[in-house]
């Protein structure tokens, strides 16, 4: 139970409540009986008053305590209660709510949340976020000016006008794939290359689909930008979003119109019957009234998977392409579907054998135009640090899941034991402090959740401010993390299963790699979060960490043993 009482306006603990072994900011406001004042504790002490210490200790994972302790002869109060902010964030008093008398049922930012926190002593954020829904769709005014495409990326749009102008014939010279490096712009190119497409006369609906609400809201800011800038003059652009909760009225409400949306609102017709299967049907049916409709699919190399395939048969667009079917464009950053040739064949397939960069670089080949984009410094260069990782095997068990695994993924058992290793962890945190000079952006991939968590709270009580974030992290926290990283006040991101795609961080000046990758394509799906150049709003060099795991009866290199050509 909480005690406190008011001193000359300040609320003031009493002195049974101050923090163990904790001593105390110099010259900070106590009152007569010398009791430190709530509102000059730091969110880790106020955490620990509220909590407790024995609470805190049985909400933080196991194998986070183990490390920590392996690496202290006595764990603080404080100091778990800083693991508890590396893990949990502004959501740490929600997670021990339990423990907390009188703590509200709804959080979110509630009225009840907010008060109670402030009775805590913290600030507003610690409530949650509310999560407002966006309008569900804005209206574009334009133009204004846009710093000037590249070479290269002019080449791609004079093809994407082209195809949807019907000025040549690629097949029917409806479908078509753009892959370029991440960082190298093909959001920009994609939209720009439309927009300059309706000047020339094309007129039909867009439908931009995405597999995250970020990738979404990121491709809204692309148009609002673009048409902003070389808009239709007097035009307006409506751009709706259909992601969430956000549901657009199926009538457009201007001549020039996208739809933005995610691939889990469109395949929902099961549960949202009306919803998502009368706008899919509209669509369709108006391309074959003659609109020259279009959908753009982000992370194209995603669409071989069921729920695509389901929602392009909707939308008219089969194996079979038909002459009143609506343009269809992906976008990806990795054309190749890992190491199998067949689904690589059918992913191409599925765009029409077009790739619409063809010849926008001097080679074609992925390695040639990563060194290409480097020269144009559109690319950072990328130095490289190797560490050891830890011994392991497979068990027999393991080894048979394997068979029928993609050969991006160890089995989660394997990964558990992997994020377990205490030594291999603190290898990781060694690598940081070595290598990664003070306050560069550096982003982790952990093995796990836990590690992920374990990682953050290790770099935390070393005194760099590490979060840890996961695809279980609220997405109102995990955007706070997020926006605190791009300013500099978050030095480190430790993430599992999240930030391969989608995310927008151009000042990364350091990723380390602390999983097994396997594949290629996933592994550079990593470092290009910070591989994006001066010429494109990055650095001109990457830090590239990789943790060098031997698992003795799997035979598969890891990803990055074939890539000297990268850092040399």
């Amino acid at each position: 139970m909480i005690v406190a009482a008011k001193a000359f306006g300040k609320i003031v603990l009493a002195p049974d409540l101050l923090v163990p072994g904790h001593r105390h900011e110099a010259g900070a406001p106590v009152d007569v009986a010398g009791v430190f004042t709530v509102q000059h504790q730091t969110d880790a002490q106020k955490l620990l008053r509220a909590v407790g210490e024995r609470s805190l200790r049985s909400g933080l994972p196991k194998p986070l305590l183990a490390v920590l302790e392996n690496e202290r002869a006595r764990l603080t109060g404080v100091k778990l209660a800083e693991a508890a902010i590396a893990t949990y964030h502004t959501a740490a008093l929600k997670e021990y709510r339990d423990v907390l008398p009188d703590a509200p049922e709804r959080w979110a930012g509630s009225p009840s949340a907010v008060a109670f926190v402030r009775s805590l002593g913290f600030s507003d954020e610690w409530a949650g976020g509310r999560n407002p829904r966006r309008e569900p769709f804005l209206d574009v005014e334009g133009p204004c000016s846009l710093p000037e495409l590249h070479d290269y990326q002019k080449r791609i749009v004079v093809k994407v006008r082209a195809m949807l102008c019907n000025r040549h014939v690629n097949g029917n010279g409806r479908r078509g794939m753009i892959s370029l490096p991440t960082g190298s712009g093909k959001t920009r190119v994609a939209v720009q290359a439309v927009v300059e497409a309706m000047h020339d006369g094309f007129g039909g609906g867009v439908l931009w689909v995405a597999d995250r609400d970020e990738l979404c809201e990121q491709a809204v800011d692309a148009w609002q930008q673009v048409w902003s800038c070389i808009g239709i003059e007097r035009k307006r652009l409506t751009v709706y979003r259909m992601w969430g909760q956000e549901q657009p009225q199926l009538q457009p409400m201007s001549d020039f119109h996208v739809i933005v949306a995610t691939i889990q609102k469109l395949g929902a017709r099961r549960s949202k019957r009306l919803e998502a299967a009368l706008f899919l049907t509209e669509f369709k049916q108006m391309s074959r009234a003659g609109h020259s409709n279009l959908v753009i699919f982000d992370e194209a190399h995603h669409t071989l998977a069921p729920s695509y395939t389901s929602v392009m048969a909707m939308l008219g667009l089969t194996r079979w392409q038909r002459e009143d079917e609506p343009f269809l464009i992906g976008l990806t950053a990795t054309p190749y579907r890992g190491h199998d040739d067949a689904e690589t064949k059918r992913l191409a397939s599925r765009y029409g054998k077009v790739r619409l960069d063809a010849g926008a670089l001097a080679r074609d080949e992925p390695t040639e135009v990563i060194s290409e984009l480097q020269q144009m410094r559109v690319l950072a260069h990328a130095d490289h640090e190797t560490i050891d990782g830890g011994e392991f095997s497979l068990s027999e068990d393991e080894l048979k899941k394997m068979d029928a695994m993609h050969p991006a993924w160890l089995p989660s058992s394997m990964e558990d034991r992997i994020a377990r290793d205490a030594r291999r962890t603190k290898r990781i945190v060694d690598a940081y402090r070595e290598f990664v000079p003070n306050k560069w952006p550096t982003l982790i991939f952990a093995t796990s959740v836990e590690h992920a968590q374990t990682v953050a709270a290790l770099l935390n009580s070393e005194g760099f401010s590490a979060r840890a974030v996961s695809g279980g992290t609220e997405t109102s926290v995990r955007r706070d993390i997020v926006e605190r990283f791009r300013a500099g006040q978050i030095d480190v991101l430790v993430n599992y299963g999240v930030f391969r795609e989608g995310f927008d961080a151009p000042k990364t000046r350091a990723i380390i790699v602390a999983r097994p990758v396997y594949s290629p394509n996933l592994y550079f799906q990593m470092i290009g979060r910070g591989l994006r150049g001066p010429k494109n709003g990055g650095n001109d060099h990457c830090l590239i960490v990789n943790v060098r795991d031997n698992i003795d009866n799997f035979d598969k290199a890891l990803a990055f043993d074939d890539l000297d050509w990268l850092w040399a």
